[in-house]
């Protein structure tokens, strides 16, 4: 049977139709091309005046001239050593080690360039091992680095090789990508795939106004759209820059093909690429190819608006900082990246919290599955205890000894009346591995049949803690004023069974959801509710010494949020809020009296992708104005030097391959007031512990 196409192509169609003609003679050596106006093919054989039928090349490179940084910018590649012929199946498994690519990439050399008429056989021998040993291959999927390292063996060929390699290595690439798979499909079946072709546009081995078009019709296709939005995930997240230089008209294909990928599989991939995008243009730019106008994927996958500021956005009418206000430091390092390094595998269940001893250099996480790690720094479980009669919804660390404190929620499974509580573990002997901390015991409640919602140790050289207690929610709730509650511990006072709280502060109008200490006092320290207010606390005073928020006229309340606070950490002289209103807050200790009924506005105030904002970390952070946010959609870094006007990045997909989800806890490797490692984990339902990396 033979099958006779006629296509009119546009001249900027080029690149695409000769990717499609070379994955059509992967699959068969039937394919001639007929240009317009010559003769017709005989016996499948192309006329005489027409160039011999061969494999169309992909997408043409750019010429040298219009690649993205003059050649001066860029450090010139240490040269190569002597090369020695072998196999491609012992070369490139070297590519991917950094104390072997050198040395394998001109083995590569030498080999391509000593095959003589073998060239073309060479070259299938390298994208064979390429396929199997690469874009296969569990281990590289499992790293950070990807394919990369392998890929860069392309730009350290000759000339007149790499059009050669192109004209085998895409085709083989696109054929995995362009199978039909259903939305959600296992996107680690073809994610060194789409790694390998963002690469290639990388190194401008297909020219991006094709591989827009590929992109383009990709997402048309609901067939292909998983492949389809993770090639575009890459390709931004490699050369986002090169990609909004593509013409307009290309561009706003892309769009417009973007607007039918309202699956909720996308919704992270969506607001990465957008906030990514943005992040390369001017404040308030519109993307090219969109004009005025923006595009409705976002807004159908959550997103933010693309005519937003870039990622996190100042509201429209930010609150004037006081006089007050703390001077953004002049010397922080610029954020460049947060790159996604890996993980820790221990528990058996959903991550719920964690907690940083930076004096060990201790990781601290709470399962699901009824269990304390305390981790090594080589990311092994150093030390596991129980603690199965009680969801652990907190964590922290007493900075004098590195007693590890564990706030406990009893589960429905329990075997007799067990109270909400704190459980206490003291740092073995050595602090040796494989064996459980020794138990301090367990604070119970002081409100019986009440919930511990948070645990924090206090500064200073005693053992003072705070514990947020709820009746909100349970069987015994009255509604009544003063059921929710915030308590003060001496943890150095007697047996931990015996406790009795020191002070009991009960302003909060509902539950009492989360707490910070103020890192520059040892006395003071914070509490948000799901009452939308702030208090501010002294361990000196038996009234709250202050609030953040503004008067609500409705309940003529002060209120921080307009819905319930989710989370607070503190900086300097600086407070940061998170809420389920969608919204972030900074604040300055510095604008309260310190007197009870005292309260100040927020220096300002801002969305981060029009979802619930669950978490935010900055004590412990690189430099004290750098935070971690954690929304419903995604995860980001924000450098808030400059307040109105913050540098944010969303965290890329996994480079696993996995799903998203949203982190219960975030943590920086660092401590208070001092600048921490570039480092931070993330804990989700996924029961490993994800690990990025900031670079500046």
């Amino acid at each position: 049977m033979k099958i006779t196409i006629e296509l009119e192509i546009q001249p900027d169609e080029v690149g695409l139709a000769s990717e499609l003609l070379s994955t059509l003679r992967t699959l068969t050596d039937h394919v001639t091309v007929k240009p317009t106006g010559s003769a017709p093919a005989v016996n499948g054989a192309a006329p005489g005046p027409v160039a011999p039928a061969a494999p169309a090349p992909a997408p043409v490179a750019a010429p040298a001239a219009t690649a993205a940084a003059p050649a001066a910018a860029t450090a010139a590649p240490p040269p190569l050593p002597q090369g020695v012929p072998q196999a491609f199946t012992t070369i490139v498994p070297r590519l991917g080690n950094p104390a072997t690519q050198l040395q394998a990439i001109a083995d590569a050399v030498a080999t391509l360039s000593g095959a003589g008429e073998q060239t073309d056989k060479a070259i299938e021998d390298l994208v064979e091992a390429l396929d199997a040993q690469v874009f296969q291959s569990p281990e590289v999927i499992g790293n950070p680095a990807g394919v990369l390292p392998y890929m860069a063996l392309y730009p350290r060929l000759p000339a007149d090789l790499q059009p050669r390699l192109r004209d085998k290595l895409v085709p083989r690439v696109l054929k995995a990508l362009t199978r039909k798979r259903p939305i959600n499909a296992d996107r680690t079946q073809f994610f060194l795939y789409a790694d390998a072709f963002a690469t290639l546009v990388k190194f401008e081995a297909v020219a991006m106004p094709g591989a827009v078009q590929t992109l383009q019709r990709l997402l048309d296709k609901p067939d292909n759209r998983c492949a389809g939005i993770t090639m575009l995930g890459k390709t931004v997240e490699y050369c986002g820059e090169q990609l909004l230089k593509a013409p307009e008209a290309t561009l706003g294909a892309l769009w417009r093909a973007m607007e039918g990928c309202t699956e909720e599989a996308f919704r992270y991939d969506l607001q990465y690429i957008f906030s990514t995008l943005r992040a390369q243009l001017p404040p308030n730019s519109a993307l090219p190819g969109l004009g005025a106008a923006a595009p409705a994927a976002p807004e159908a996958a959550g997103a933010a608006p693309a005519t937003a500021a870039p990622a996190a956005a100042p509201s429209s009418s930010p609150v004037p900082a006081p006089a007050a206000a703390a001077a953004p430091p002049a010397t922080n390092p610029t954020l460049k990246s947060v790159q996604h390094v890996g993980c820790y595998s221990g528990h058996a269940s959903m991550v719920f919290t964690l907690a940083y001893d930076a004096s060990s250099g201790s990781l601290a996480s709470g399962s699901q599955d009824g269990h304390l790690i305390v981790w090594g720094q080589d990311g092994q479980p150093a030390n596991r205890m129980d603690f199965s009669t009680h969801y652990i919804c907190s964590l922290d660390f007493l900075p004098r000894n590195g007693t590890l404190l564990a706030a406990g929620v009893p589960t429905d499974t329990t075997s007799g009346p067990e109270p909400s509580c704190i459980a206490a573990f003291a740092p073995p002997a050595g602090r040796a591995r494989g064996v459980p901390w020794p138990s301090r015991g367990r604070v119970p409640s002081a409100r019986p049949g009440g919930l511990m919602s948070f645990v924090k140790a206090l500064g200073g050289e005693g053992e003072l803690v705070a514990v947020g207690e709820n009746m909100s929610g349970t069987a015994l709730a009255t509604g009544a004023p003063g059921q929710d509650v915030v308590a003060l511990y001496d943890l150095g006072r007697g047996p931990l069974e015996q406790l009795q709280p020191l002070l009991v502060w009960s302003e909060h109008s509902d539950m009492v959801t989360c707490g910070s200490p103020w890192h520059a006092s040892p006395h003071v320290f914070v509490s948000g509710g799901r009452d939308c207010s702030i208090k501010v606390w002294d361990t000196r005073t038996p009234q709250s010494v202050g609030e953040f928020g503004t008067l609500d006229s409705a309940s003529g309340r002060i209120q921080a949020h307009t819905d319930m606070v989710t989370c607070l950490d503190t900086t300097d002289s600086l407070l940061i809020s998170t809420s389920t209103d969608a919204s972030m807050c900074v604040w300055d200790f510095r604008s309260l009296s310190m007197a009870h009924g005292s309260a100040c506005a927020p220096l300002v105030k801002m969305q981060i992708d029009q979802q619930p904002c669950l978490k935010v970390a900055v004590s412990g952070a690189p430099h004290s104005r750098l935070a971690a946010i954690s929304t419903y959609q995604g995860l980001y870094v924000m450098d808030l030097t400059t307040m109105t006007s913050p540098s944010t990045l969303m965290v890329p997909p996994l480079s696993d391959g996995r799903p998203f989800h949203y982190y219960h806890d975030i943590r920086w490797a660092g401590a208070p007031n001092a600048p921490g490692q570039p480092l931070l984990f993330g804990a989700s339902a996924d029961p490993r512990i994800d690990l990025f990396s900031v670079s500046f």
